[in-house]
């Protein structure tokens, strides 16, 4: 039942982004982490800091402005920085030789999207460096759950390159259709992270 409650603000979000009800969204994105909290409890420090840097970067990103794309981009660098030292902890030996593929891909994602970013250029890099190194670090989970841990780091990196791509590259109705993949993929990442870490502590 929590976790179709999740589902069902995830979904009302996600529709209330793209048809952009601005006076619904306060209430709907708000409640996207306290719901994820009750569904899925984390029993882990970092994944509860990565949930928390989570709903304060939701809420900074309803803000339009520079300054609150700012506020929520280190809200959520402080969300990866979390789930990264989580999911650290649940690697396996011998499977770190994966991250190199990940890390090259993250640097030159972190370059494109800096150079795109204007004045926002050297946060924006450092957030995708960030994020890209929780991806590497989702890589090397093994065991229960470690399939939905990488699928949900992965999707992050999907949400997050869809938002800069509508925010920062694309225009008019391209930027449109990026920025209505946002919240999708971003709250399913989220469901998936947080599943696939409580089943691998089971």
């Amino acid at each position: 039942m929590k976790n179709q409650v999740y589902a069902v603000a995830a979904i009302v979000d996600s529709i209330a982004a793209t048809v952009r009800r601005g006076n619904v969204r306060p209430v709907t994105k708000t409640a996207l982490m306290p719901a994820l909290a009750l569904a899925t409890p984390p029993r882990d420090a970092g994944m509860a800091v990565g949930l928390a840097g989570s709903w304060a970067g939701d809420i900074a990103l309803l803000g339009d402005t520079d300054r609150a794309f700012r506020t929520g981009l280190f809200s959520f660098l402080a969300a990866h920085l979390g789930y990264t030292a989580a999911l650290a902890r649940r690697s396996t030996p011998g499977t770190r030789k994966a991250v190199l593929p990940i890390v090259a891909a993250s640097s030159v994602g972190a370059v494109v999207f800096a150079r795109a970013a204007g004045p926002l250029g050297k946060p924006v890099g450092l957030y995708a460096l960030t994020l890209g190194t929780m991806v590497a670090a989702a890589s090397t989970a093994r065991g229960t759950g470690a399939r939905r841990v990488l699928g949900g780091a992965a999707l992050f990196a999907v949400s997050d390159a869809l938002l800069g791509a509508s925010r920062f590259v694309l225009k008019g109705r391209a930027a449109r259709v990026a920025s209505a993949g946002v919240m999708p993929t971003y709250t399913a990442a989220q469901w998936l992270l947080h599943t696939g870490v409580a089943a691998s502590g089971r």
